[in-house]
């Protein structure tokens, strides 16, 4: 905009040379007042950018099953759970080859914020070998670190992702204990852990809508149990890892909330001289062994995605991606 003249008159003249006279101190500036409304995190060509040079790393690394080749842009406990996944395919000479993880996006959720740690996330585009989608979470733990791949999770069968705010916007964070939601992003996690740990005896049962991931777990849960009747127990638990790593707010007023679960499988054998066979040569890695004479102990690291509704909803919550990685095995 261009200024427009302005006229100096006699006496503001003289205002000005006796106020110079004085040699007050010169005033310090005084920073911009932070906006109402705070700035998207990052701009969409910051983030293809950082999905670029992920993509990169992941590609050098899958290819020599390096761990230590992630560093620069995968953090725990997508390092872990990238780890393991290389443990499995060197075990089965590559016949259990890493989970496929696309670095183009179809859609991205910038968090609002102007606080560090920031957490975006990234629903990828199929990938080739026409798998589900994944979702992938990438953090920025400062200012001076770069955004690294926390973790990632796959979007379950016939799921609509919610409508959320366009990335140059950004969508508000929402804190763990929020209590404008159905329950806060913190109580939706732990809730869900016990759904999982319990099944139907939980009595968060109803609160979830139900998914193609838990039928699963529940499915190889019943035939775990019955593979070991008679002599021995097999038992699961689900535990939440701390607070949600983010939760960012809908259109609607819910919220999509993400957190890690560690999920432990443990086997315990009770009738003399049973014992349990470890015929899969990855299992045989991580634990050392090739049988269990006392007890057979799997531990997983899960992402689990949930929608979270606005509070006064009717509502349930749903579950719109889960991934679970084997990253240790101990038999005894």
């Amino acid at each position: 905009m261009r200024r427009r003249p302005v006229a100096m008159t006699g006496s503001a003249v003289v205002v000005a040379l006796v106020l110079g006279a004085c040699a007050p101190a010169v005033p310090t500036p005084e920073p911009a007042p932070a906006p109402v409304v705070a700035p998207a995190a990052l701009t969409p060509g910051q983030s293809s950018r950082v999905l670029e040079d992920l993509g990169t790393v992941l590609a050098a690394a899958d290819k020599k099953l390096d761990e230590d080749l992630l560093d620069p842009r995968v953090e725990e406990p997508a390092l872990s759970m990238r780890g393991a996944e290389y443990v499995r395919a060197d075990a089965t000479d590559g016949d259990r080859a890493p989970t496929t993880l696309p670095t183009t996006a179809a859609a991205t959720i910038v968090p609002r914020t102007q606080d560090w740690p920031r957490t975006q996330l990234v629903v990828t585009e199929q990938p080739a070998d026409l798998q589900a989608p994944r979702i992938l979470v990438l953090r920025q733990d400062d200012p001076r670190s770069q955004y690294k791949l926390w973790g990632w999770s796959r979007l379950l069968p016939s799921t609509s992702m919610p409508r959320t705010a366009k990335p140059e916007v950004g969508s508000p964070v929402v804190a763990p204990d929020s209590d404008e939601l159905t329950v806060s992003p913190q109580d939706a996690i732990d809730q869900y852990a016990d759904v999982l740990t319990k099944g139907k005896k939980s009595s968060h049962d109803d609160a979830f809508e139900p998914n193609a991931s838990r039928d699963e777990i529940e499915a190889l849960r019943s035939r775990n149990e019955k593979a070991v009747k008679g002599s021995g127990t097999y038992d699961e638990s689900y535990t939440p890892e701390g607070d949600p790593v983010v939760s960012l707010g809908t259109i609607d007023g819910g919220a999509i909330v993400v957190g890690q679960l560690t999920a432990l499988a443990k086997t315990t054998l009770t009738l003399d001289g049973a014992t349990v066979p470890i015929s899969d040569k990855f299992y045989q890695a991580l634990s050392g062994k090739k049988t269990a004479k006392k007890s057979f102990v799997r531990t997983s690291t899960d992402i689990v995605v949930l929608y979270v509704p606005r509070k006064g909803s009717d509502e349930k919550m749903s579950v719109l991606a889960f991934e679970s990685v084997i990253t240790a095995a101990k038999a005894s």
